[in-house]
């Protein structure tokens, strides 16, 4: 499979999520009457991150070897307001029978060293592909507008690791995201206030 080919499957991959994404999103919104995705982006990742993720894990830098090792060839990111809605989705996400659960990572729950807070959905996704069923491995993260203004930063921060007083930022960066999960717990106490209302 040429470079063209691989992208044009990987959009193809894409473009099914987003139609469930979609409907997903309308669904909660006839049920909750407010808007839940706030927005949805997608990407594929670029040869070069490829290379440096196969490095990073000690793996030989082959595209052939990277399809069957890294789960996140193809991405989508949704984000929302409220935290519990971050589950709901993936509930939905995860009740599709044409869709595989290959791995949850619940980094809510348990946020990275970092302070990063995501939930990760691995999920295979069959495509008709050339007249045959492929099954292509996706990352679905999902997350609230205060994770995603954090993360962004914080992925920021990582193309300046060699700077100096960038430990001291990341420890600071850190601290924010305790700010940031107590903002959120916040913010939903204070949406069933209104609810109640």
């Amino acid at each position: 499979m040429n470079k063209d080919q691989y992208y044009l499957h990987c959009q193809y991959v894409m473009g099914v999520l987003a139609v469930k994404v979609k409907i997903i999103g309308e669904q909660l919104e006839s049920k909750y009457n407010r808007e839940v995705i706030q927005n949805v982006s997608q990407r594929i990742k670029t040869p070069e991150s490829i290379y440096a993720k196969m490095k990073r894990k000690n793996l030989k830098p082959e595209f052939t070897l990277a399809k069957t090792k890294l789960n996140d060839l193809i991405g989508i990111r949704i984000v929302c307001l409220f935290v519990d809605d971050v589950y709901e989705i993936a509930k939905m996400l995860k009740e599709q029978k044409d869709l595989t659960l290959i791995k949850e990572k619940d980094y809510i729950a348990k946020p990275k060293k970092s302070g990063y807070m995501s939930l990760h959905l691995i999920m295979g996704v069959p495509v008709c592909i050339d007249n045959k069923m492929e099954t292509k491995t996706v990352e679905i993260q999902i997350r609230t507008t205060a994770m995603d203004f954090w993360s962004v930063f914080e992925y920021q921060l990582l193309y300046k690791k060699n700077v100096k007083g960038a430990d001291k930022i990341g420890k600071e960066l850190k601290g924010y995201s305790e700010e940031i999960a107590s903002l959120d717990r916040k913010m939903l106490k204070l949406r069933n206030r209104i609810d109640a209302i």
